[in-house]
């Protein structure tokens, strides 16, 4: 229910002329012989109170200037917005309500009832000098400012108090207000108005408008449109907005010298000439999980596939086969659930690599040859490669001592020995499955025969050798040797605590993975990462 106040309508001018009793006209009485018949009483619940505070009065009222009292309770206006109860310490109260500052009308939505409906104006400025408009541009005093940080509170005359907030892209698109803002430079433009259709009922009235002009007028499909101003004040604009402080970096702690990195701290990582690829990562449920069972993937030619349980768990590699060419896995005919949970999930991965060809300021990328796969905004990210080129292991630095002194040096020391491994005509095995990055030496033991093996980082190993055998321990890890010695290789001579030493290089390259989080607080108790290498083999038909 809505209780309005009385306002005259219009005004009947008339004559009316009273004569006395007349026997001709008789006298009509109508009277009720109970008082309890036909009598009641009806309650209703009002939501919402509305009343004008320039009843009379062509003003429009200045913002922040109204307070009253209804009751015990004192009102206040707060651009716009109805506010009751203030505390004085942080300003902060209950919502109740709005105020149009064009027609001085209050509408409260939220009151204490059962209190006396006694209004008491204590404070109201009106003005006729302060035109109100429809296009607000203004500039942060702070740039860059952070995407969808943005909220601009601006009073409308008729529409109370607008709340806008831009999203990521730096665009605000409502019925009454539309706008954006340039992050960057922090220049912040709106018009407000609302689209309107000019039909046979409302033309009359628009074309009276004084801020009317038939080249307002504009065709959208088949019918005529006219943007109608929603007129706002200036000086009620605030707005609330996050930038970006950028602290200078000390070198010794970066490790590296900040003077040529941009202020902001983002380094392009595009180049013309360079390698881009495009990749889309998606997932799929698993219906069930039969032991033999083909499952297809919506995508063909994925380049990355596996399988995790409802807990996130990864199925072991070596219970599933994956077709990447049709995209297809296959698990095992002995698949066993054992500690997984089901049901399964099926995560991949599809790409596209390019040369890149050009690169626009405003993000976009053209490659020298079209993608070959379908992409969707919401899963699809774009990086460059770092490109490594072939890799190969191998061995390097061999020579040979009198005695293992534990120091890890490329040049032999003490006194030079008769004896040594012949690796000219019998090399020492290196394979890319099995080669680590380590520095070895094969130190004899009690006899001219027998030696162990030990590593800088990998210790001594567990499994010894002789010289009248092939020598290769194996790598836990990958199951193929570290490195192979043949028998053939070894000369006469060796004696208790003579040494060979080499080097291994494994087929991996250096890169140094660096990860940038934002200061802020954690929102989840881990976090992760990986890594994927890609590579390109040589497919036999």
């Amino acid at each position: 229910m809505t209780i309005y106040q009385a306002q005259p309508s219009n005004i009947d001018v008339a004559q009316t002329e009273y004569r006395t009793f007349t026997p001709t006209n008789g006298i009509k009485a109508h009277y009720r012989d109970s008082a309890d018949v036909n009598s009641g009483t009806h309650t209703k619940q009002a939501d919402s109170l509305k009343f004008d505070l320039t009843y009379g009065f062509n003003e429009q009222i200045l913002s922040k200037s109204v307070r009253f009292k209804l009751g015990n309770e004192t009102f206040v206006d707060n651009t716009g917005t109805v506010l009751r109860n203030v505390d004085p310490g942080n300003g902060s109260g209950i919502s109740s309500g709005q105020i149009h500052y064009g027609s001085g009308e209050i509408e409260l939505a939220s009151w204490t009832p059962g209190v006396a409906n006694t209004l008491k104006l204590e404070s109201l400025i009106t003005t006729t000098d302060l035109p109100p408009i429809n296009h607000v541009s203004f500039r942060t005093p702070v740039v860059p400012i952070r995407p969808g940080s943005l909220t601009v509170v601006i009073a409308s005359v008729a529409h109370g108090q607008l709340t806008l907030r831009f999203n990521e892209d730096g665009v605000i698109e409502t019925v009454q207000a539309h706008g954006r803002i340039n992050y960057i430079t922090g220049f912040v433009d709106i018009y407000f108005y609302t689209k309107t259709e000019m039909t046979e009922v409302n033309r009359s009235e628009i074309i009276s408008q004084q801020w009317y002009d038939p080249l307002l007028e504009y065709s959208d499909g088949e019918k005529s449109y006219v943007n109608v101003p929603v007129w706002v004040l200036p000086d009620s604009v605030r707005y609330n907005a996050v930038a970006y402080t950028y602290i200078p970096l000390d070198s010794e702690i970066l490790g590296l010298s900040a003077t040529r990195l941009p202020l902001d701290g983002r380094v392009p990582i595009f180049r013309v000439g360079g390698i881009g690829i495009v990749s889309s990562s998606k997932s799929m449920d698993l219906l069930d999980h039969v032991a033999g069972k083909t499952y297809s993937l919506p995508d063909q030619r994925i380049s990355w596939c596996e399988l995790e349980d409802s807990a996130g768990v990864k199925v072991p590699f070596d219970m599933y086969v994956v077709d990447y060419d049709y995209g297809k896995f296959t698990l095992n005919g002995d698949f066993a659930v054992n500690a997984l949970v089901p049901p399964f999930k099926a995560k991949y991965r599809y790409q596209d690599m390019g040369l890149i060809r050009d690169v626009q300021i405003n993000g976009q990328i053209t490659f020298t040859k079209p993608v070959t796969h379908n992409y969707e905004a919401e899963n699809t990210i774009v990086g460059t490669a770092l490109v490594i080129g072939e890799m190969q292991s191998r061995y390097t630095g061999k020579f040979v001592q009198q005695t293992w002194n534990s120091i890890w040096a490329d040049e032999p020391t003490g006194a030079a020995i008769s004896a040594n491994y012949n690796d000219a005509l019998y090399p020492i095995a290196i394979t890319n499955q099995g080669a680590i990055q380590e520095r070895w030496a094969i130190v004899f033991t009690t006899d001219t025969t027998s030696f162990k093996c030990i590593g800088e980082y990998t210790g001594e190993l567990t499994i010894r050798g002789t010289t009248m055998s092939d020598y290769s321990p194996p790598n836990p890890v990958t199951g193929a040797p570290y490195f192979t010695i043949k028998k053939e290789g070894w000369g006469a001579g060796w004696v208790s605590g003579n040494v060979l030493r080499f080097n291994t290089v494994a087929a991996n390259f250096p890169v140094w993975c660096i990860r940038t989080v934002k200061q802020s607080e954690p929102s989840v108790i881990s976090d992760k990462f990986q890594i994927m290498l890609r590579g390109d083999i040589d497919r036999v038909i």
